[in-house]
C-alpha cells in the first residue's frame, strides 16, 4: 500500500520535527541546489526542496516524503522505526536536547530529549557517561562549575544530595525555572551533536530495546503504533512491567482484537495505574497514541504525517 511517511502540517496540527527531518533536510541539501535550514522541522523550506528532488528524479512533485521520495533521497528501505518514535515521544515531552526543567513533578531535574529525570537516575547515568567519554565538553558548557555539578548530581553522589541540589537551583512555581548557570550550561552541552548522540544512544538502549521491544515481544504486537505506545510507556511510565501493567494487559487482551482495540486496552491499562495529577497527561497522551491522532498539550497530533501508521508494520526495529 503506497504512503507518506511525512509531509507539511497545513491544518494546525503539531507540524512533524525531529531529528529524521533533520536528517531529510541535510540530504536535500547534499542532493539539490537548495540551501534549506537544517532545523528539523518539516515547513515551507523543505516542502519546497522536496519538490525540486522530486522533480529532478522523475517524482511527483508532491512535496511529501513518500515511499518513493525516501529510498531515492536516503537510499534505504524506510525511515528507522525507533527515530520515527522518538520524534513523536520528544515532541511530547517538549524539553528537546536542551531545556533543563526544574523540580515542578518530584523528578528533581529533566533534560533532553526524552526527558532524563534526576529521581530516577538517568540524568546522573547520561552526566556521567558524557564526562567519561568527553569530560572536556562538560568544562566547555559549565566552565568552572563543571566539577560542582559532577559532586552535586553525578553518579557518585547520593539520592538525598541530589534531590537538595534540584530543590536549591529550582525556581518558584509555577515555572520552577532554573537558576544560573545551570541553566545555561545544560543548553550549552544539549548544543554539541556529541552529546545529542549520547542522548539518542541512551534513549534506544535504555528505553526502546530494553523496555520497549521487551515489552512488544511479550504482548505479540509490532505494529508502528504499537512500538510508539509501548515507547511512551516505557519513557513516561516506565514500561509496561512496572505496577503490574503487562499481567492486566495480558489479561485482557483477546485474539479477536483489531490492533487499534489492542492498543485501547493497554492505554486504558496504564492509566488506570496511575494516581495523582499526571492522570490526564498520560491519558492525552496514549489515546492519541491507541487511536493514530489526538490531543496532546493543547497541540492536535496526527501520527499519519509522522510516519507511524494504522496497520503498518516495520520492516525492521
Amino acid at each position: 500500500m503506497a504512503r507518506d511517511y511525512f509531509l507539511r502540517s497545513t491544518d494546525g496540527s503539531a507540524g512533524v520535527n525531529g531529528s529524521v527531518i533533520s536528517d531529510i533536510q541535510a540530504s536535500l541539501n547534499a542532493a539539490t541546489t537548495s540551501s534549506i535550514d537544517v532545523d528539523g522541522a518539516y515547513g515551507r523550506q523543505t516542502e519546497g526542496a522536496l519538490k525540486i528532488f522530486q522533480t529532478a528524479n522523475g517524482l511527483p512533485a508532491t512535496g511529501t516524503v513518500s515511499d518513493v521520495t525516501w529510498p531515492a533521497l536516503m537510499h534505504s528501505d524506510e525511515p528507522p522505526i525507533f527515530e520515527r518514535c522518538l520524534q513523536v515521544v520528544a515532541s511530547f515531552e517538549g524539553t528537546g536536547f536542551t531545556l533543563i526543567e526544574g523540580n515542578f513533578d518530584g523528578a528533581g531535574l529533566t533534560w533532553g530529549i526524552i526527558g532524563f529525570t534526576l529521581s530516577n537516575g538517568e540524568l546522573s547515568n547520561l552526566l556521567g557517561q558524557i564526562n567519561q567519554r568527553a569530560p572536556a565538553l562538560l568544562t566547555q558548557a559549565f566552565g568552572q562549575d563543571a566539577g560542582e555539578l559532577m559532586q552535586q548530581i553525578g553518579p557518585q553522589a547520593s539520592q538525598a544530595q541530589r534531590m537538595a541540589f534540584a530543590d536549591r537551583v529550582s525556581g518558584p512555581p509555577p515555572a520552577f525555572r532554573v537558576a544560573e548557570p545551570w541553566r545555561s550550561g545544560f543548553m550549552a552541552l544539549g548544543k554539541m551533536p556529541e552529546v545529542q548522540r549520547m542522548q539518542i544512544e541512551r534513549a534506544r538502549d535504555k528505553y526502546w530495546t530494553a523496555i520497549a521491544l521487551r515489552d512488544a515481544q511479550a504482548l505479540e504486537l509490532g505494529e508502528e503504533l504499537d512500538l510508539l505506545l509501548l515507547f511512551d510507556v516505557a519513557v513516561q511510565n516506565g514500561g509496561m512491567a512496572a505496577k503490574g501493567r503487562l499481567q492486566a494487559a495480558k489479561a485482557k487482551l483477546m485474539a479477536t482484537m483489531t490492533p487499534a482495540e489492542k492498543r485501547s486496552v493497554i492505554a486504558q491499562v496504564v492509566v488506570d495505574s496511575i494516581d495523582g495529577p499526571f492522570k490526564d497527561d498520560v491519558r492525552a497522551r496514549k489515546t492519541c497514541i491507541a487511536a493514530g491522532a489526538g490531543t496532546v498539550h493543547r497541540s492536535r497530533y496526527s501520527l499519519a504525517t509522522w510516519g507511524l501508521q494504522n496497520g503498518f508494520r516495520p520492516k525492521t526495529v
